[in-house]
């Protein structure tokens, strides 16, 4: 029973930022040789505020912790806080270079306020601006105290928890998984103007998941449950390719898969399923691979050993800046596209860091236009995917189906894209859908 019952002063709930505060008054009082560093990635876009990669950002501070007598502190907004000891500038700056890779597809990583201060990381120096950070300690801990008094309304959806995620893996068994799968061809252009299908890549679509198997569960709410959720879905996936019925196999089969799928008696099943007619392809987010880099190279040399091939996504032009992509020894690296590479310092940027990769293992993905396209092959890049691409399968598709009349090109994209369903059904030529006639480019 706390103090309030004997109508005493109520026992403060202990926050981050309460601790953060107690801390600093400490500090006060001895501040020689001691720093801040404010990690802000509240400012993120909700998107990049991944759950999964905000622990990562935290971890990456452990040892700066033990080696400069530092403390750390994961804020309720999300930001981190970190004060330590001696510590040597250029230690700190690595550390800060490591996290815009890790965020790097955030404007926040690149884009300085009007000012031209960062509005990624501030650095107080506490011998002189203690003040300042004293300050902002005190109104961030004032700030949590009023959310805590006057609590928002509850989310409309459940959170994923222990006891929701028993519900999802409950209803796993009776969802049409294969409803859910989504295709979408990697085009490499050859020359002559003509192209081919290098793979084709199938993957979960989140959103219809969602709606069919917890429409009341935010399944993305927590990365570590979904992380676990997920390994559960990649069997699912796996089964339904290998029960696809799928008119012609693709040249190759490209799946977003977790690290510990590829040791499970799932996916070799679907391995012994497409030995000798198809090739496979396993892609690996860069988030992921940051989470686990042992379990990445074991997967990577596990698909190599058995001639299968592996694909570095998430790459983008701001990552390519910080991280040697190299490194990681992959078949492809996936670049996505984005307005910003045409300015021609971002390209010749582009252009040094992929130069020891090869731009012939190069994908450039999201081309929604003809002007990525055009972007990528000035630089030698020759596989690309994206909504531009999938337009053109669609309008070559129906230049030699005899159903063609029946259709608009926008239906003929949509069914493309699925494996089952109404959409696919309505098709009057389900042989042309997985057949990708030879494909012309305009240049």
């Amino acid at each position: 029973m706390n103090a309030g019952a004997f109508g005493g002063k109520p026992q403060e709930v202990v926050t981050p930022e309460s601790l953060l505060f107690d801390a600093a008054e400490r500090i006060g009082r001895l501040r020689e040789g001691r720093m801040a560093l404010h990690l802000h990635l509240s400012r993120l876009l909700p998107a990049n505020r991944e759950e999964g990669r905000i622990r990562i950002a935290f971890r990456m501070f452990e040892s700066m912790v033990s080696v400069y007598r530092g403390q750390i502190f994961l804020l309720s907004n999300s930001d981190i806080m970190l004060i330590c000891k001696d510590a040597q500038l250029s230690d700190l700056d690595a550390i800060v270079y490591k996290l815009r890779a890790l965020f790097s597809t955030d404007p926040l990583t690149y884009a300085e306020a009007a000012d031209g201060a960062d509005r990624f990381v501030s650095l107080y120096d506490l011998e002189c601006d203690f003040d300042a950070f004293f300050d902002l300690c005190g109104e961030m801990r004032d700030a949590v105290r009023k959310i805590k008094a006057d609590p928002a309304p509850p989310a409309k959806r459940l959170p994923l928890e222990a006891t929701t995620l028993v519900q999802v893996l409950d209803g796993i068994g009776s969802t049409d998984i294969a409803g859910v799968v989504r295709r979408q061809a990697c085009i490499r252009i050859l020359d002559h103007d003509s192209a081919e299908v290098e793979f084709q890549e199938f993957y979960m679509s989140i959103a219809d998941l969602q709606k069919v198997l917890a429409p009341d569960i935010d399944i993305l709410s927590n990365r570590w449950l979904f992380q676990h959720l997920s390994q559960e879905l990649d069997k699912q996936v796996l089964a339904a390719l290998g029960e696809s019925g799928l008119r012609a196999p693709p040249k190759a089969f490209s799946l977003n898969l977790n690290m510990s799928t590829i040791e499970t008696p799932a996916f070799q099943t679907f391995e012994a399923q497409v030995r000798g007619r198809a090739g496979l392809v396993v892609e690996f987010q860069l988030l992921d691979i940051f989470n686990n880099l042992e379990g990445f190279f074991r997967a990577r040399d596990r698909l190599r050993a058995h001639g299968h091939k592996s694909v570095l996504d998430g790459m983008t032009s701001v990552g390519l800046q910080f991280m040697d992509c190299e490194l990681f020894d992959t078949d492809y690296v996936k670049l996505s596209w984005s307005s910003d590479m045409q300015d021609d310092i971002r390209t010749a940027e582009i252009q040094h860091a992929l130069a020891p990769v090869g731009f012939d293992r190069v994908i450039l993905a999201r081309c929604e236009t003809e002007l990525a396209i055009s972007w990528g092959l000035s630089l030698g890049i020759r596989m690309f995917q994206g909504r531009f691409l999938d337009s053109m399968v669609a309008a070559t598709t129906m230049a030699v189906c005899e159903q063609s009349a029946a259709c608009s090109q926008a239906q003929c994209t949509a069914r493309h894209g699925l494996l089952t369903g109404p959409m696919r059904s309505e098709c009057g030529n389900n042989d042309m859908l997985d057949l990708f006639p030879p494909l012309r480019v305009l240049r």
